[in-house]
């Protein structure tokens, strides 16, 4: 465990170390998870990221060197609302899980374990096939990437954006501009167009006219051991009729780790994260009809690592995330905790109000919107220590809508963070992977 903290702190950042937020939800998930940070002088950013060196060629068919993780199924508990299911074909974190038209559950990248125990960028790609509960291997993705973005457009594609790359110790964590598209007819990834600067730990939102908004995140700066981390206040769209991304302004604060959510307006909710001033409480307004942002107003303690669930109402729920970012770095390391509070977003005031408590200050967790209308809180990280290295929370808890509070519920068979959840069209959530007992899992449950 020293040892990988040692390296951790020469590197700069560990990925495993750090968290790009929670996830942002609207009615159907397509999570995607949670997000890397910044250790630079923040600001706008202009460096193009040149992608993992784990790459396969332009026809996206060669193999990721994987290395490793726990690969055993996760052990049911009797009566438990959770319910084991079949096992990844590789254990991941950081991964991304998209549910497809098909009712089917995209898995696609993430990261596994390296000698030195940091995680790595690996090429692997699998679909969960609810009618089995069985995971399959699905084509080859173009590249390795982790904490990436991955969004189902409106004509059925997946479009996976940005994220790091990262080969092990001593190399950098390499930001990449590239994205795919995984088509579910073909089962087949094909490059699309790049990105104007190489991002991770940004969003990505699907618009109402079906184009894709990408907004912050963070880059690099600088070669070699010059390099640096910078965050971005700059935003892309994603155009599906021409397959390229357009730069379109900036944001009114640099943010990484952050949450973006579509409001029944059409707008998008852009709340919290992190840059050189430490985590944010601030919150913006995007309006796709004049590519503008707005200022709103901020909640009551900032936030980075948390979650965003829009609500039956049309209104947001936020959970959790690190107040402090630790060492500088990010949320999820030594003296730092996710918190126990809660607020909720109103469109009609523009304004913040509290909610909960949560029973367990959660970072690096999972909020999924259920089919009665309450949103399910599951996992989160909890403390790294010498002896075990990082624990995680397998407790989850049901958050009411009517009267504004949180009940425990029953736990995950597995402890986890930065593992994914995924509402299946039968209303029951798929949880998948993460970091647990100080690995990552190829495990996965659902609850029903």
């Amino acid at each position: 465990m020293l040892k990988r903290l040692s390296i951790a702190l020469l590197v700069g950042v560990a990925p495993w170390m750090v968290s790009c937020g929670g996830t942002a939800t609207t009615s159907v998930q397509s999570s995607s998870q949670q997000n890397p940070p910044a250790l630079g002088a923040g600001g706008t950013g202009t460096t193009t990221g040149s992608g993992s060196t784990v790459s396969a060629a332009s026809g996206c068919d060669s193999n990721s060197l994987l290395w490793g993780g726990n690969k055993s199924a996760a052990t049911g508990t009797g009566n438990s609302k959770f319910v084991p299911t079949g096992v990844m074909t590789q254990p991941r974190a950081g991964h991304s899980a998209t549910l497809l038209a098909n009712g089917k559950v995209l898995i696609v990248d993430g990261g596994q374990l390296d000698i030195d125990d940091l995680l790595v960028s690996i090429v692997s790609a699998e679909l969960f096939d609810p009618s089995t509960g069985t995971f399959s291997p699905t084509g080859t993705p173009c590249i390795a990437r982790e904490f990436h973005t991955a969004t189902l457009l409106s004509n059925g594609k997946v479009l996976i954006a940005g994220g790091n790359g990262f080969d092990g110790y001593p190399t950098w964590l390499t930001p990449t501009a590239t994205a795919e598209l995984y088509d579910p007819a073909s089962s087949t990834f094909s490059n699309t167009g790049s990105m104007a600067v190489g991002r991770t730990c940004h969003t990505a939102t699907l618009l109402p006219d079906g184009r894709v908004l990408i907004t912050g995140g963070s880059a690099n700066s600088g070669t070699g051991a010059s390099t640096s981390t910078v965050t971005l206040a700059s935003v892309e769209i994603y155009d599906p009729g021409t397959g390229k991304f357009a730069v379109d302004g900036n944001m009114g604060s640099p943010r990484e780790g952050h949450t973006a959510t579509l409001l029944p307006s059409g707008d998008v909710l852009i709340i919290g994260g992190q840059n050189e001033q430490g985590a944010l409480a601030t919150a913006e307004l995007y309006h796709p009809a004049s590519n503008s942002f707005t200022t709103i107003g901020k909640m009551a303690t900032p936030r980075v690592g948390h979650t965003a669930t829009l609500l039956p109402d049309g209104s947001v729920l936020i959970t959790g995330g690190a107040a402090t970012p630790a060492l500088g770095v990010a949320q999820m390391v030594i003296g730092s905790t996710g918190q126990m509070s809660a607020e909720i977003y109103d469109p009609a005031s523009g304004s913040f109000a509290p909610a909960g408590p949560m029973s367990t200050g959660r970072t690096g967790h999972t909020a999924v919107i259920l089919s009665d209308g309450t949103v399910l809180v599951a996992g989160g990280f909890k403390d790294w220590n010498s002896s075990t290295g990082y624990e995680s929370y397998n407790t989850a808890e049901i958050y009411d809508p009517k009267s504004r509070s949180f009940t425990p519920t029953d736990p995950l068979n597995t402890g986890r963070f930065w593992h994914t959840a995924t509402m299946l069209p039968d209303g029951s959530v798929l949880v998948a992977g993460g970091i647990g007992s100080d690995q990552p899992q190829a495990s996965a449950e659902i609850f029903h």
